[in-house]
């Protein structure tokens, strides 16, 4: 009885521990477009950088986006965080350099689907980290 009675206590704390985990795993911001997303929680908080400057690209017939570059004022590097937004608003795409000096990068989950890519408003890291 003392068995089944651990085994349960075991399994109610393991399935509170998950969701306390799965809640915590990520990180929550604001697109343009005021929509929330969900972010790793590895990434720096852009609350405490600085806006350095934006750029609007357009590439005829291609690609085009918001560029936006933050300055973490107590690093040394001037451009430390970007971020990349399409035209509508969405945040696509961020990089950025660790503690490590090692750069990040995180992308929309629904783009890494070459088939159907979409907006899912949760970004996952990229694996592209080299040391700066």
């Amino acid at each position: 009885m003392k068995r089944l009675f651990a085994s349960v206590l075991l399994m109610v704390a393991l399935m509170l521990g998950s969701d306390a985990a799965t809640t915590e795993q990520f990180k929550i911001a604001e697109n343009l477009r005021r929509e929330q997303v969900l972010l790793p929680p590895s990434m720096p908080d852009r609350n405490r950088m600085v806006v350095r400057d934006n750029l609007l690209f357009l590439e005829r017939g291609g690609a085009s986006g918001i560029f936006i570059y933050y300055d973490d004022v107590r690093t040394k590097p001037e451009i430390d965080y970007i971020e990349f937004y399409d035209l509508d608003g969405n945040l696509l795409l961020v990089s950025w350099i660790d503690r490590r000096g090692l750069c990040l990068v995180a992308m929309d989950r629904g783009l890494l689907n070459a088939e159907n890519p979409a907006v899912e408003r949760e970004l996952v890291i990229v694996e592209v980290g080299t040391e700066l």
